[in-house]
């Protein structure tokens, strides 16, 4: 591929992907991420990892590793919708869990993008990812000049802010590669003092106590991790909304002239007493779906236990008596 067709094929897949919704996109190399894997091996040697994170770190940090021809990495930014807040003892999701799988949305996108590629005249065969593949999207952000990470590990893309999901484009064309990004947090320190769980502006970071992972995680929460999901169902946004760079963000959502369709409030009662039926209807089709009924039935006992609702001992007396609690909630029962 000739130096000016290769040009071109990086202004046009910018343009194309624009055109497809996506907020940022940047190029960068197939290198492996330098330093990435120290990093990784400090935190799978301390226990700070989560299960969901691939084992083997050179599949995390080396594109080549999972796939030998790949010569380029494109990094493609996604905006998380426009929602509406909760409202006073609603169970919380995060922005990332309302409204349609955030994976669906983007793997539709990036085929119509690959499409759009070979229909003019892309002779490759492009791979990609969307957030549950080996590849540290974050870490190739920054080099593909998409945007910085904060101390709140959220990719922050300038302008816009961090409320993005992100997916990989991997070619096996060597295209032109955009600049690194530098970080613009300053001396900010809000994330760090708004964390539930006290754990951002330390190294490594402790993935396996960030309370976005607890509200997903199957293992049984203790006394202290409980009360740290406060009224969360699903995921976490605290350090992203006190986010100088979310700002404007937040603002708009709170002075919507008319509600956002899509909202992060769950009434908690509703949410305990969810069917295999309501759960398909109002979850399955979300981020928040994957984890299954049980998880977020047990987020919401404990956001019921956290604000000591007295409709929890109510609906506990009723469920005690017909053995219908479920299983995962039986461990918190101690304190009744």
């Amino acid at each position: 591929m000739e130096s000016d067709e290769k040009i071109g094929w990086h202004t046009n897949i910018k343009k194309w992907g624009y055109e497809l919704g996506f907020v940022a996109i940047g190029f960068t190399s197939a290198e492996s991420v330098k330093g990435l894997a120290q990093v990784l091996e400090a935190r799978r040697d301390l226990d700070l990892a989560t299960p969901f994170e691939e084992k083997e770190i050179e599949l995390r940090i080396d594109p080549q590793v999972g796939w030998q021809d790949c010569q380029t990495v494109v990094v493609l930014a996604y905006p998380l919708p426009d929602t509406a807040p909760p409202q006073e003892a609603e169970g919380i999701l995060a922005r990332s869990a309302v409204g349609e799988d955030y994976h669906c949305v983007l793997r539709q996108s990036i085929n119509q993008l690959i499409d759009t590629m070979v229909s003019n005249g892309w002779t490759g065969t492009p791979r990609w990812q969307v957030d549950i593949g080996p590849l540290v999207e974050r870490a190739f952000a920054i080099r593909a000049g998409i945007g910085w990470i904060g101390r709140n590990q959220q990719l922050i893309i300038p302008g816009y802010g961090s409320f993005v999901a992100l997916a990989l484009l991997l070619l096996d064309q060597e295209i032109p590669v955009d600049c690194p990004s530098l970080d613009q947090c300053g001396a900010c320190q809000r994330c760090v003092e708004a964390c539930p769980a006290h754990i951002l502006g330390k190294e490594p970071f402790a993935a396996k106590h960030c309370v976005s992972y607890l509200t997903q995680s199957k293992e049984i929460l203790t006394d202290e991790e409980y009360r740290r999901l406060g009224l969360r169902i699903f995921g976490c946004d605290t350090c992203q909304e006190v986010c100088p760079h979310n700002q404007q963000r937040m603002e708009n959502e709170l002075a919507a002239s008319a509600p956002f369709p899509l909202r992060r409030g769950v009434d908690l009662l509703e949410t305990l007493n969810l069917t295999k039926g309501e759960f398909q209807r109002r979850f399955q089709v979300t981020a928040a779906g994957w984890r299954g009924k049980a998880v977020l039935q047990r987020n919401a006992f404990l956001a019921l236990q956290n604000i000591r609702d007295p409709r929890l001992r109510l609906w506990l007396a009723d469920h005690k008596e017909d053995q219908s609690v479920p299983p995962i909630i039986v461990p918190y029962l101690r304190s009744f």
